[in-house]
């Protein structure tokens, strides 16, 4: 059989690629204990955002910390002063995307803050719960690890041959295929 005349053989490449991805919003309340009594809150922040990621199962774990500030008044609104409070949280973003094909011993996890957490609201609850804070973030991960992919092998003959030789010398003469079809039928309508 000469080269010509193989079928086309399939090769299974390693590689490194995406194998998995997620993406996760959320909002959380916090309840923070001011050292006096607040009559107005004046503003709200977050800052030093800090996180790690691991997978756990078929999703990633986020963990990670930052600090609430608040400015607020007392004394009748004659004395401002501002507090601060770091914050822990963990977050579980499940993944919509997970080839389980890939080598879990190569596989790296990445996160990405796609919205940097932000205080969306600050009010006073009650002298005894002090301020609850609403705090919106969002992250994206993704896995990269080994993988397999299959790609077709062509005889050496093809490397210097056009393109529209390699399929014809495979599949026959591509026109032959279309000789039986009927070019005045229209299909106006599909019926269930």
């Amino acid at each position: 059989m000469s080269n010509t005349d193989r079928p086309v053989e399939y090769r299974q490449i390693l590689t490194k690629a995406v194998c998995g991805k997620g993406r996760k919003f959320s909002q959380m309340s916090h309840s923070i204990q001011p050292p006096d009594n607040i009559d107005t809150i004046l503003g709200a922040w977050v800052i030093n955002h800090n996180y790690d990621c691991h997978k756990v199962g078929e999703a990633v774990e986020v963990r990670g910390s930052y600090d609430i500030n608040i400015w607020y008044s007392t004394k009748g609104n004659t004395k401002t002063d501002v507090m601060q409070e770091t914050v822990y949280y963990t977050e579980q973003v499940p993944l919509t995307f997970y080839d389980r094909n890939t080598r879990e011993a190569s596989v790296s996890v990445s996160a990405a803050v796609t919205q940097a957490p932000n205080c969306i609201e600050a009010s006073i609850a009650s002298h005894k719960d002090g301020v609850t804070v609403r705090v919106e973030k969002e992250f994206l991960v993704e896995l990269t690890g080994e993988t397999k992919v299959c790609v077709p092998v062509y005889p050496l003959e093809y490397a210097e041959g056009d393109e529209k030789d390699v399929y014809e010398g495979i599949s026959g003469d591509a026109e032959d295929d279309f000789h039986d079809l009927d070019p005045n039928l229209v299909i106006d309508e599909l019926e269930d």
